[in-house]
């Protein structure tokens, strides 16, 4: 951003996360570059006060430099006990109410829970502005929400250990689970990025990868590419399960002895695809995925609509899954979510074993190192390329606490 400010003299901040303007803002400082620190001062005070804040308050409160209350305003109140009101009297809710009052409109009573307000607000009704407690009761009363002086909300409390994607990208994924713009705020509530897996650290096994995925439930997957170093991923609320080998030994035996369903093709275009054919189940299993085009993929539709058969992979229902890409991580107008279009083709998956992890059949399929984006019954493509090496991968068990 300084090199382009530099050589053109425009810095346009509208599409930067808070993080960014933030790194802009020391860098500059760093580099005395007066003119630009003055500049994203005032952006930061005067068209966006308060957003960053929301983000990660912890930081701001926890400083040595954050303003506190002078012990001399509060010390006509000392000995007074907050849970017995009654020994209050009018002068005490008079000086309460001169020493917040510089504050009160930086607090988001709209945001408060009902129940919340009742049992800590309520009580000390006096000390609020008369016209901003009407309209504290006129959103719990009748849900009406007031015309002006309200704060955006703050974002929920997230943190993430990880070696690709930074705080800022998590944050936006959390937003993307719940269905909520980029640049939108997320309710109240703490979002949990667990991180089950990483690729350099456990390897890149399929059996691995579901084995620690087993039993966690939502799961976010997050790439690095090798060949761009493209940061895209995928989130599958439904999860992702372990099928231990030596369990199913007899079983996998068995289904491979079977005649049967279909085979494995490989057409002029890079397309697997399934045919009908008496060839033997496995020369489709061992490839751990199904690769393939719409109407080309009777056989996993015919699986999901009778799946009465241990042998068989399946299609898995969801509304909410997403693929994504963050590009280079850097610009925010460059990041993309592609969602399932057809909830019916979300996730692809086995009953008998472990395959590779699938959005859609071929939207994107990780198998291994290896992987492939082909969009089929997702919005939209997340890649340039159809095939890609991954360089590091990461898969966090996803939760709102």
């Amino acid at each position: 951003m300084i090199i382009r400010y530099m050589y053109t003299g425009i810095l346009d901040l509208k599409e930067k996360t808070g993080s960014d303007i933030l790194d802009l803002l020391v860098t500059s400082d760093e580099l005395l570059i007066e003119e630009l620190v003055i500049f994203v001062q005032k952006y930061l005070i005067e068209i966006k006060p308060n957003e960053f804040i929301c983000e990660d308050s912890e930081p701001f409160f926890d400083s040595p430099e954050f303003s506190m209350l002078e012990k001399t305003q509060a010390s006509e109140l000392e000995g007074k006990n907050v849970t017995d009101l009654s020994q209050w009297n009018k002068n005490d809710f008079l000086i309460l109410k001169n020493i917040l009052n510089p504050y009160i409109r930086y607090i988001r009573f709209f945001n408060v829970s009902s129940k919340d307000f009742h049992n800590s607000i309520w009580p000390f009704k006096r000390i609020l502005p008369e016209t901003l407690f009407e309209d504290i009761i006129s959103l719990y009363l009748t849900d009406t929400q007031p015309e002006k002086n309200t704060l955006p909300p703050r974002c929920g409390k997230i943190t993430i250990d990880s070696a690709i994607i930074k705080l800022k990208h998590a944050i936006i994924l959390a937003k993307w689970t719940q269905r909520k713009d980029a640049n939108s705020k997320i309710q109240n509530g703490k979002y949990c990025f667990n991180r089950v897996y990483r690729g350099s650290r456990d390897g890149f096994d399929i059996n691995t990868m579901r084995s620690k995925c087993n039993g966690q439930g939502a799961c976010i997957v997050v790439i690095k590419v090798k060949e761009n170093g493209a940061i895209i991923g995928g989130y599958n609320p439904l999860g992702w399960t372990y099928y231990n080998n030596t369990v199913n030994n007899g079983l996998h035996n068995n289904v491979n002895n079977n005649n049967s369903r279909y085979n494995a093709h490989y057409n002029k275009k890079n397309n697997y695809r399934a045919s009908l054919s008496p060839q033997p189940i496995n020369t489709f299993m061992s490839s751990n995925c199904m690769f393939g085009t719409p109407q080309n993929q009777l056989f996993a539709q015919n699986t999901a609509h009778n799946n009465n058969n241990n042998n068989q992979n399946y299609w898995r229902n969801t509304t909410e899954s997403f693929i994504f890409s963050l590009d280079d991580g850097e610009e925010l107008k460059k990041f993309k979510i592609s969602r399932v279009t057809n909830n019916d083709y979300a996730i692809y998956e086995s009953n008998h074993m472990n395959i590779a992890l699938n959005f859609g059949n071929s939207d994107m399929v990780i198998n291994g190192t290896n992987g492939s984006c082909n969009r089929s019954y997702y919005e939209s493509d997340i890649l340039d390329t159809n095939h890609f090496s991954i360089e590091e991968m990461e898969i966090f068990g996803f939760y709102k606490s």
